[in-house]
């Protein structure tokens, strides 16, 4: 039986939450930029239920194709599980490109402003750890769809000046990760915004809701991809690998309908050709949609935390 349960949505258009009140230990809402604080700067810490660590620590992220989701909805239900296997779990939150009142999308959730938010979120954990009984030598950052994106985002530009906003405090502080999980993730901006452009008219989210298919990548970087396509590739994974990148666990379905698996196979080729062997572990499975359960089952978090303790030794 699993630790975390979901809570139903409350209407259609509602994603499922998490209920992780059987984590007996936790810390809720804390603002990691509190020289810089905003409302959607906060973060979750679960540790397992004994120990005084410090604990390896999974870093999650979560999807919602740059516009939407929480720390607390149940598309990280699967990496707070994490707790049951050892981990530390922290569940964080950064800005969106969010639908204003008005109409029109939210200029401050726009690359690389969220990225930002994500890795300072890792430099306030790292100055932080001992008050939480983390081990700052054991980070992995995770993440899913949207979320994918940002982990191994934040794992291949690590210290990168152009990908580092030290008005968000802890300057000077590592801001690496010792391994990465990527369920699903955005891979080439360019080539997943055609991907959308050219799919179907609609397209069915993970909690089965059916929307008018936009391409989310064009909001989140505030222009069309097709028009800058070097701009597009800029902020993608693909250019920012280097021998330096640690271990990636890339998962992805081959029926997803949302985000191509070409992307997944095209990160783990790059990173093949430029990292020493065994550097990626690619899980392509041929029937598994976008946000597919089965990400979640009990075998496949299994595998993932065999991989992270292998990892992070």
């Amino acid at each position: 039986m699993k630790l975390i349960q979901t809570i139903p949505p409350r209407t259609p258009v509602d994603m499922p939450m998490m209920d992780a009140s059987a984590v007996k230990r936790k810390w809720l809402d804390i603002d990691y930029t509190p020289q810089n604080p905003h409302p959607a700067r906060k973060l979750d810490i679960y540790l397992p239920e004994t120990g005084d660590g410090p604990f390896p620590t999974l870093i999650c992220v979560h999807g919602g194709a740059f516009v939407g989701g929480a720390k607390d909805d149940d598309q990280v239900s699967g990496f707070v599980e994490g707790v049951a296997y050892g981990f530390a779990v922290v569940s964080v939150e950064q800005r969106l490109c969010a639908m204003q009142p008005g109409g029109g999308w939210s200029p401050e959730g726009r690359f690389p402003f969220p990225l930002h938010d994500f890795k300072a979120a890792i430099r306030f954990l790292r100055v932080h750890a001992s008050e939480y009984k983390l081990d700052p030598g054991r980070f992995a950052a995770a993440g899913d769809s949207a979320g994918g994106w940002h982990a191994i985002m934040a794992a291949a530009t690590a210290d990168a000046p152009a990908m580092y906003d030290e008005s968000l405090g802890f300057a000077g502080v590592d801001g690496r990760v010792q391994a990465v999980v990527d369920w699903f993730g955005c891979g080439d901006l360019f080539m997943e915004a055609k991907f959308n452009a050219e799919g179907s008219p609609t397209m069915t989210l993970p909690n089965g809701r059916e929307v008018p298919r936009m391409i989310f990548e064009d909001i989140f970087l505030g222009v069309k991809c097709a028009d800058y396509p070097g701009l597009a590739r800029f902020a993608s994974p693909e250019a920012w690998i280097t021998k330096d990148l640690p271990p990636v666990l890339l998962q992805h379905g081959a029926a997803d309908q949302i985000v191509t698996v070409e992307c997944s196979r095209r990160l783990a080729k790059r990173i093949n050709q430029v990292c020493p062997p065994g550097r990626v572990t690619f899980d392509e499975f041929p029937d598994y949609a976008h946000g597919d359960p089965r990400f979640r089952s009990d075998q496949n978090l299994e595998r993932v935390f065999a991989w992270l303790r292998e990892k992070l030794g």
